[in-house]
Formats: C-alpha cells, structure tokens, sequence
C-alpha cells in the first residue's frame, strides 16, 4: 500500500490526538482545522516531534473491537434520540479509530458539518497509513438536549465523558504516542433529517473549562 504524504499525517496527530484526547480548551475541531481542512507550513516537517523510528512489528498490536450497535433511539425525533446519537459517536469512537470503519459515523453526522467530515477524513488517511488507536474508549456519564419545536427538529446536546488512556500508532515506523485518561464534555449541535440525527457540528470542552451542566439527564 503506498504510503500517504508526511503533511497529510501530521494532520491526522493534530485533529485527532489533541482535540479528542488531549484537552485543548473549548474549541471547535473545524477551528483547528482551518476553513480549507489545511495546515501550517510548520506542521508538515518529516518528523516534527524527533521521535526514534521502531520496527512495526514492536508496535502495540491493533485491537479487534466489535462494531458497535446503534441503539434504537437514534431514529427518534426526541430529546432521548439526540442524546442517544451524541452517546453514539462517542462511545464508537475507539472501534472506528482502531479499525478505520467510518460507517459507524457516516450515518449521524452532516455532510457539510467540517468538523464532522475532518474526523472522518483524517480517521480514513490513518487507516490508509497503516495507523490505528489503542485504547481511548469513551464512557458517557451524563446527556443533556435543548431543542427547538415539537418534536424537536433542531438543537444542542451536551454529553460529559471519561476517556480511556491510549497510544496512537499514528505511522509504523515511529513511536507510537502516549495519550492520558481525559475527561470533559463533547457539545454536539444536531438537526432531524427526517429518519434520524445528524450532527452538524462538533466542539470540546475540557474539565475544570466552565462546561455545561449535563449531569441531569441520562445518556
């Protein structure tokens, strides 16, 4: 498999890594993405961190984690099917991250949402690379929605979570990246396209950063 440029990669260690995994502020991925999903000249150096290179076969093993399954509320115009589509993609996180499947995002998130499409590009450019995530698994300890009309059709919904530490395997040949239990919020603005949720964007929020009271309802 060839491999896919250096710039390409770096990018995938910046969207992914220290927005999901590392806390960073309240901030919105597509921000850190830029509007054109590009980077910053320093950002596309060869080997930007000076990490030692390693025999692959040294690298953590990939997991083989099960797909996760939807549950049925994703497909309910109601509060409980926006937080159970928020729960969702968190909680699919680490199978999509660790096998490249994206399917398990595709069908909850806008096509014009950026933040949304960047995961889902950067996930695919790692699993062409021959990168993976060990570990990270999300657990979701409260949901909240505001929504307008009813049923809703529009709205926010706010999930705090725990988050597994992980190593990212994001080339082969390099060492892989350590990357500490986290924990925060993820704040999801959602819209009903008729059968289901789809995000429409995405943001961050790290504990201790003045998040949301989500604690009230149940994800």
């Amino acid at each position: 498999m060839e491999r896919v440029n250096r710039p390409v990669q770096r990018l995938v260690v910046v969207a992914l890594a220290l927005v999901l995994l590392v806390p960073v502020g309240a901030i919105g991925v597509s921000q850190l993405l830029g509007s054109g999903g590009t980077q910053q000249p320093a950002e596309t150096a060869e080997n930007p961190d000076d990490r030692p290179t390693v025999d692959p076969a040294e690298q953590p093993p990939r997991p083989e984690l099960p797909r996760p399954e939807e549950p049925a509320a994703m497909t309910e115009q109601s509060a409980e099917g926006a937080q159970a589509t928020l729960t969702y993609l968190l909680e699919s996180y680490d199978y999509m991250m660790s096998s490249g499947d994206t399917s398990v995002w595709e069908d909850s998130v806008d096509p014009n949402c950026q933040a949304c499409v960047g995961f889902l590009q950067n996930t695919e450019v790692l699993a062409a690379q021959g990168g993976y995530l060990v570990g990270g698994a999300f657990e979701v300890t409260g949901t909240s929605f505001s929504g307008t009309g009813e049923p809703p059709a529009t709205g926010t919904a706010v999930a705090d979570f725990t988050q597994e530490e992980s190593i990212l395997v994001d080339d082969p040949s390099l060492q892989a990246v350590p990357l500490e239990a986290e924990s925060g919020q993820m704040i999801a603005t959602l819209a009903w396209d008729g059968e289901r949720w789809r995000a429409t964007d995405l943001s961050i929020v790290p504990a201790g950063a003045g998040a949301s009271d989500a604690g009230g309802a149940g994800g």
